[in-house]
């Protein structure tokens, strides 16, 4: 496994358990973040903010505060991997995309954007 697939599953890991302090091991001195909802950037130094009020965030919006992935896919472009998802918070309509870009540092950033299924017609 390369050293970047291990950076990959590692911080994946760490999010997926709600555990920033596991995720924040796998990422580079100066990772970012960036939530289309936001009007912020998060970084190391806010990251658990933001991943600990991700349930209360969810779950004010009607969802669980789980989400469930799928359609993943990684592909090592030699000097960088990039992991490409889409996933569905549960319990709501909101779904979309993430980008995450790995190098040999760690994680440098992760990309999240929103698409919400259009109302079918009456």
């Amino acid at each position: 496994m390369s050293r970047r697939k291990e950076f990959l599953d590692g911080y994946n890991e760490g999010t997926r358990a709600m555990d920033p302090e596991l995720a924040m091991r796998f990422v580079t001195p100066d990772f970012k973040f960036l939530d289309g909802a936001l009007d912020y950037v998060v970084t190391r130094e806010n990251f658990a903010e933001y991943l600990l009020g991700w349930e209360q965030r969810m779950q004010s919006i009607g969802g669980t505060g789980r989400y469930e992935a799928s359609e993943e896919l990684s592909q090592d472009l030699g000097d960088v991997l990039l992991s490409w998802g889409w996933w569905k918070f549960d319990g709501t309509d909101i779904e979309g995309s993430a980008l995450i870009k790995v190098t040999d540092e760690g994680v440098l950033f992760e990309k999240i954007a929103y698409y919400r299924m259009p109302s079918t017609p009456s």
